[in-house]
Formats: C-alpha cells, sequence, structure tokens
C-alpha cells in the first residue's frame, strides 16, 4: 500500500478507541500489520455459528450488527473507524452477533497469531484492547439492568407488575416479621371495567388503568408496593398497618375515585369509574399465595355486595 493510502487509512483510524494515543508513526505501523479484504455486499462477516481469528477495522461501507440470525432487523452499523470481532478476537470463543456487509466494504484484518507484533510495536495496543473489552463488559450490564427494570414494570401504567410483587413481598414479609410490625394488603379491581371497554373502547379502558396506577402512586406513601396484578386488578403491599389503618386506606382510596364524575384532564370527556377493594393481613405462616387469596376474598365479598365498597377478611 502506497504513502498516500497509509495516511488515508491513518487518518480514518486516528480517533478509533483501539488506537488512542498512538503516536502517527506507531498508528501506521500497527496498521501495516492489518490485510485488506473487500466484501461484497450480503457478505457474513461475523458469526455465532463459526470461530473467529481475526480483529476487523471497517475502512470503506457499512457493517450491520444483528442478534438472533443475519435476517433479523439490526440492532446497530459499524462505519469507517469502527472495529469489529474484538471480544472473540480476545478470548477465543465465537462472536455474539452476526456482522453482515450492507454495501461493498473494506475491512482491515488482524489475525490473533500477529497480534503480539502489535503489542512490540506499541505496549498502548494492549492497554487500549483491555480498555475497550472493559467498556463493553460496562455496556453489557447497562444493558441487563435495563432489561432487568423494564421486566418488572407493566408497560401500560409504568408501575411494577406481578412479576415484581414476588419480590417485594419477600423483603416486606422479612422486615415486617423480624421488625414484629402488621404487613396488610389490599386488592382492588376496576368496577364493570368490560362494560367500560364495551361502550367507550379499549383506548378509554387504557386510560382508565393508568389514571388508577397514577391515583395509587399519589395517594399511598413512598415506601408502599403498588402493582399491576393482571387485568383490571392492582394489589398494594402495606407495611406497618393494621388490619383497620389498612381498611381506612382502601376507603381513602374508593372514595377518591367515586368522587370524579369524569377522568380529568382528558378530552374528550370520559366517565370515571369505581373500584372495589378486598384487605386482609399477613399471618406468621402466610405466603403471598395465601394472602393474595385472603384479599380476593374480601374482594369477591365487596363485589357480592353491589360493588364501589372495601371489605376486609378478618381472622376466624
Amino acid at each position: 500500500m502506497d504513502n498516500y493510502k497509509y495516511e488515508q487509512r491513518c487518518h480514518t483510524f486516528k480517533a478509533c478507541p483501539l488506537f488512542k494515543h498512538l503516536s502517527s508513526a506507531n498508528l501506521q505501523n500497527v496498521l501495516a500489520l492489518f490485510s485488506e479484504h473487500q466484501l461484497a455486499p450480503g457478505t457474513l462477516l461475523l458469526s455465532p455459528k463459526q470461530a473467529n481469528d481475526c480483529l476487523y477495522l471497517i475502512a470503506e461501507g457499512q457493517l450491520s450488527i444483528h442478534l438472533s440470525d443475519a435476517n433479523s432487523p439490526p440492532i446497530g452499523f459499524l462505519n469507517p473507524g469502527d472495529y469489529a470481532g474484538e471480544v472473540s478476537f480476545i478470548d477465543h470463543l465465537n462472536p455474539s452477533a452476526y456482522a453482515v456487509a450492507n454495501q461493498t466494504c473494506t475491512v482491515l484484518r488482524l489475525h490473533r497469531r500477529d497480534l503480539p507484533k502489535a503489542y512490540a510495536i506499541t505496549p498502548l495496543i494492549q492497554h487500549n484492547l483491555l480498555t475497550v473489552l472493559c467498556e463493553r463488559i460496562r455496556t453489557g450490564i447497562h444493558s441487563l439492568l435495563h432489561s432487568e427494570q423494564n421486566a418488572h414494570l407493566d408497560s401500560l401504567t409504568g408501575i411494577p407488575n406481578r412479576r415484581w410483587l414476588d419480590y417485594a413481598f419477600q423483603r416486606e414479609q422479612q422486615y415486617c416479621l423480624e421488625n414484629n410490625l402488621p404487613l396488610c394488603i389490599i386488592m382492588l379491581d376496576v368496577d364493570y371495567f368490560k362494560n367500560y371497554n364495551d361502550t367507550h373502547g379499549h383506548l378509554a379502558g387504557d386510560l382508565v388503568l393508568q389514571f388508577v396506577a397514577l391515583l395509587l402512586r399519589e395517594q399511598l406513601r413512598p415506601h408502599d408496593s403498588i402493582a399491576r396484578f393482571g387485568g383490571e386488578e392492582f394489589v398494594v403491599l402495606l407495611p406497618d398497618l393494621t388490619l383497620d389503618e389498612a381498611a381506612q386506606v382502601a376507603e381513602r382510596l374508593r372514595n377518591s375515585l367515586a368522587a370524579l364524575t369524569h377522568l380529568p384532564h382528558i378530552l374528550p370527556t370520559l366517565p370515571c369509574v369505581t373500584i372495589s377493594l378486598g384487605v386482609a393481613q399477613l399471618s406468621a405462616d402466610d405466603q403471598l399465595s395465601g394472602l393474595l387469596n385472603k384479599a380476593d376474598q374480601a374482594l369477591y365479598q365487596a363485589k357480592q355486595q353491589g360493588r364501589n365498597r372495601v371489605c376486609i377478611h378478618r381472622p376466624e
């Protein structure tokens, strides 16, 4: 490769994290270890099904990155100055994703056996590779945390879902039993919700559920646990409240909805709804399923008595 092309390549990869702090002379010497390859559009460069021995630099064109298979929607793109295959290049395992040439591409390839030669030119290469891998790990951890958080949230209402309720119960149960404190639960249900959907449409029903979730957040204490249990049902865990105190909270929630004639701040105007609520208290030998069952019995009683009311499950 002539000097002019080397200079062009050095300019392309000067900002690449792999070559951070390298002098122009060292960068040029390192790039000389790479061989140049042309990729036709659609060429599969990396695959989880095939071992990879090379680090690739994208000199021209664009690669798309895919997770499940090469035909799935891309999750990202690599452009000139980017790199690919660095993780499998280091750990000797198969790549974690597919890399496909979107167009005619020029890539520079460094085989694993030539890596010591790059280290000999400058130890900064080893440092930069380690930094890149650490950044990849941090990015992966952040993605996992984001996925875990989203997995415990109800997408419609933005409050925790039933899956999260198991964790919240274990935490509150342990705290309350260890400190000899009561723990109560409220199970509530939007009255005649199917009829509301049938009359006003499912979008209106979604707005009702979002409003109920908002009301719960506003009316309850910061350390109370709220979850959408499923459909039009919600569950609230109330630590450090007796059964009668929890019933008072339930009555306040019921009344805050019953006092409204329409959903606030919604156009066109939609009628408000009422809720039925069942309240129960944790016994020493209760697990979540048993506590939910007691609250559900009280909720069923509230519905049987005409809805828009609070019923309590009292120990026999």
